[in-house]
């Protein structure tokens, strides 16, 4: 890796924020004047500091598109690549068909955002504890906080190269000039450091939401999630290929800490799922959405749901000039009609269809299908909004299907001109429903099945009391089968299923052909994981190599 990323990179980054609807913290000046020597002496520049760490957080073309609905969603058997005509993604395409190219930009592009995310959080890690020092006013407890959102940044960075790329270069350090070219490290030890990172996190960070009103950073919670989510992934590759493949040599099972920590969130009394635990039905719905979709909402950030979200900040992005995400931009087709009548495309680009198998695994009462996917005949997107009618248009799918979980109401968008294209909602990274099926998982195969059907039916519970026939019913026992059917219907495009695939080594047994019937050969030792970006390799003066097959 020759990522020579120096301190000025980081100080630049901080002016790129513009305002957030929920996030005050990240409405700081640009400091790209000062320079090192001038900087970390205070309080106020371990806050830029940390901006700097969550900035990369904003690349939503790189988060969302990419990582999330690419490589989670249209790589699996969940989701096809879709688009306005054929071959107009061939990226996409060759996604889908498991063929993509070692040199395609979005593995760089993933790749680099990743380490800058580790850069920027190295930097902090090293620098913030001189101002300790230099400010007499210091705020320990504040500034100990701030370190540890750093550490959080550190470890969730890695733990998505990991399921994106397999063994990377562990960074631990800021790299000094003789190690800018590294290879890759076992995945063990990277799992070392992402644990030590979200204990120490866990150590200093508060259990939910920010400290003076300050929403959208990292939360003791979270590092509890995400450690959870390390050893799930840890003990699933321990298990399936044990004595199949090397790159998973030294994993080991560790189901009970997977338990252990999802409970400690649990026992947090922090997190609820939305629709129970308290939250009534009526607390959550409006006339526009049940109390499920809400979830995924503008009006749902920062809900009790959510244990970790990435905060949108974008503005004057594209036409619409709407700040937010992308998935809506990329995962649907909305026209609107004017006052005369008149039809307009709204340039949305349909990428990520669903599979219609998805359609019947949900079942005809199962609320969150009508949040997953919207298909010919629905007609619950027919809105009124900017004197225009949005209704969506089924003919740049082939599948007769759009992802839906990831639009929001006509309402919402600032922009009402014909070109909508980001949603203004921040984007659900870890779910509190995660946790009861990360927990129920472990818990089975620990031998606890009271209690991994317990887990299971508290998130199949919220579904039926989100919507009003009486589905899904209640599991009277769990089998492995069951948990991995409801994490595809409970995170249908969210971007987890293929990674979920991978380390359940069932990928090859559920992969088989894209929707027009070409056939996908997911190749075992090959295709759990992406190729790495080869112009990272061919620059790592032979220490990066590429995995067999690549």
């Amino acid at each position: 890796m020759k990522n020579r990323i120096i301190l000025y990179m980081s100080l630049l980054l901080l002016g790129v924020f513009s305002h957030s609807c929920t996030s005050e913290f990240l409405e700081l000046n640009p400091i790209a004047a000062e320079n090192e020597a001038a900087f970390y002496k205070t309080m106020a520049h371990a806050d830029q500091a940390i901006i700097a760490c969550y900035s990369q957080f904003n690349n939503t073309g790189v988060w969302c598109k990419d990582l999330l609905m690419g490589f989670g969603d249209i790589a699996s058997d969940d989701a096809e690549a879709g688009g306005d005509f054929v071959n107009e993604v061939p990226d996409m395409e060759n996604l889908n068909r498991l063929v993509l190219e070692k040199t395609d930009g979005k593995l760089s592009d993933v790749y680099g955002t990743l380490y800058r995310h580790i850069n920027f959080a190295n930097i902090a890690i090293d620098r913030l504890p001189n101002i300790a020092e230099t400010d007499p006013d210091v705020d320990m407890d504040l500034l100990n906080k701030r370190i540890g959102e750093a550490k959080f940044i550190r470890a969730i960075a890695h733990f998505y190269l990991t399921i994106v790329f397999g063994e990377v270069p562990l960074v631990d350090h800021i790299l000094g000039p003789s190690e800018y070219t590294m290879g890759r490290a076992k995945l063990k030890d990277i799992y070392n450091l992402i644990e030590q990172d979200c204990k120490d996190a866990m150590a200093v960070l508060p259990e939910r939401g920010g400290w003076n009103g300050e929403e959208g950073r990292a939360t003791k919670g979270a590092a509890q999630a995400l450690l959870a989510r390390m050893c799930l992934y840890e003990s699933s590759y321990a298990k399936y290929y044990k004595g199949q493949d090397s790159r998973f040599d030294g994993c080991t099972e560790r189901w009970a800490d997977v338990v252990n920590y999802c409970e400690q969130v649990m026992n947090s009394g922090k997190y609820k799922l939305v629709g129970i635990e308290g939250e009534t039905y009526e607390t959550w719905r409006s006339p526009k959405t049940n109390g499920y979709r809400y979830i995924f909402t503008s009006q749902g950030d920062h809900s009790p749901e959510s244990v970790f979200e990435i905060t949108c900040l974008q503005e004057g992005l594209g036409n619409a000039g709407a700040r937010g995400h992308s998935l809506a931009k990329w995962s649907t087709s909305r026209y609107y009609f004017d006052e005369n009548g008149k039809e307009s495309s709204t340039n949305y680009w349909g990428l990520g269809l669903p599979n219609p198998e998805l359609i019947q695994l949900f079942g005809d009462g199962d609320i969150r299908r009508e949040t997953t996917m919207s298909f010919e005949g629905d007609t619950s997107w027919i809105e009124i909004a900017g004197g225009k009618r949005y209704t969506p248009s089924f003919s740049h799918s082939v599948t007769k299907t759009y992802q839906k979980k990831w639009e929001c109401s006509a309402e919402e968008y600032i922009d009402h001109s014909a070109e909508w294209m980001h949603a203004p909602s921040n984007i659900k990274l870890i779910r509190y429903s995660d946790v009861y099926l990360m927990a129920a998982e472990a818990a089975l195969m620990l031998g606890d099945n009271p209690k991994a059907l317990a887990y299971v039916n508290k998130v199949r519970e919220r579904a039926r009391m989100c919507g009003t026939s009486g589905l899904p019913a209640a599991l009277t026992s769990v089998s492995l089968n069951d948990i991995i059917l409801e994490r595809r219907l409970e995170f249908a495009g969210e971007g987890h299923r293929m990674f979920d695939i991978v380390r359940w080594n069932i990928a090859a047994d559920v992969i088989k052909q894209t929707y027009d019937g070409t056939p996908i050969e997911y190749v075992r030792g090959k295709h759990e994981f992406q190729p790495l970006p080869q112009r990272e390799v061919d620059l790592s003066e032979g220490k990066l190599v590429q995995y067999p097959g690549w």
